[in-house]
């Protein structure tokens, strides 16, 4: 979206009080911030009055939250009660969906067609087909990449067994 470049009378953010910046052109950005060239800070930073950081976006983009209680929830979704899209996706940089959370509360994976040989670490889980068989596999190796396959058969009613 276009950047905003248009202030209040000549204000800025306030530094006491509350706030609302409210949006006059619909399509352009409501706030942009922008890092000097060589950033190391951080983006923003949401803290409590002692400086315990809460939510953080770092200079590479990570996000970080800090929940304060063990019956805090890290992060939270609350859907449109008829959602056509997923609640989380994680694609590559090139688009390809890698990982999802999907609308109806299903997780997707990015499905291999090929046994990866590269770029596994132990303890990774991942689908893949072998020709038309699904397998359910987990690398035991990272040195030697190995995978532990568990092909995924079908019943009459549909559930899968291994």
């Amino acid at each position: 979206m276009a950047e905003g470049a248009l202030t209040y009378e000549g204000l800025a953010v306030p530094l006491y009080g509350e706030s609302e910046i409210k949006q006059q052109t619909a399509a352009t950005d409501i706030l942009t911030l922008t890092g000097a060239t060589s950033i190391s800070g951080d983006f923003l930073v949401m803290q409590t009055v002692t400086g315990t950081e809460r939510f953080v976006v770092e200079d590479g983009g990570n996000i970080v939250m800090a929940q304060s209680a063990a019956a805090d929830i890290g992060l939270k979704i609350t859907r449109y009660s008829t959602p056509t899209a997923a609640a989380i996706a994680v694609y590559t940089a090139g688009g390809g969906l890698k990982w999802a959370i999907t609308k109806n509360y299903g997780v997707q994976h990015a499905v291999r067609t090929t046994r990866p040989t590269t770029g596994l670490t132990k303890g990774e889980m991942l689908i893949l087909f072998h020709g038309s068989k699904p397998y359910i596999g987990i690398c035991s190796s990272t040195v030697g990449q190995q995978i532990k396959l568990v092909r995924c058969k079908t019943k009459t009613f549909g559930r899968s067994t291994a």
